[in-house]
């Protein structure tokens, strides 16, 4: 099978006509992401991709004010997970800023790394604190 793009040749496993490089192409040149298509396996712990990909789902903590997940024995916040993913390593002394400063909502396009001091800001312009705390 061949991309239809290019007419390169595709992974086995992809199953959506387009290989990878054409797939980044036209999500940098065009900002149109083509998206994978994902379904809950039978057995309620893991989603597959019709490109052949597995996930195991894990289950989300909300007790505390910024959802998080266990990974093995280590408990980290979703949106730790989400910055490091689409940003790349926290960097020292930053935090994990939400756009709209709302903890429940951990994509990668209301996140952003930051300072203590842009938090506060962030915060300030947000209406969720006062100049004085």
């Amino acid at each position: 099978m061949t991309c239809i793009l290019c007419t390169g040749p595709l992974e086995v496993i992809n199953n959506s006509g387009i290989c990878a490089e054409c797939r980044l192409l036209i999500h940098n040149l065009l900002d149109v992401r083509i998206e994978e298509r994902w379904r809950d396996h039978p057995d309620g712990e893991h989603v597959v991709s019709e490109r052949g990909r597995v996930a195991r789902l894990l289950n989300v903590d909300h007790a505390h004010r910024y959802p998080r997940v266990s990974i093995g024995d280590e408990k980290r916040y979703v949106h730790h997970l989400v910055g490091e993913a689409w940003y790349g390593p926290r960097p020292d002394g930053c935090l994990a800023l939400h756009g709209d400063d709302n903890p429940d909502n951990p994509s990668a396009d209301n996140l952003s790394w930051g300072t203590p001091k842009q938090n506060a800001a962030d915060r300030l312009r947000n209406r969720r604190a006062t100049a004085h705390g």
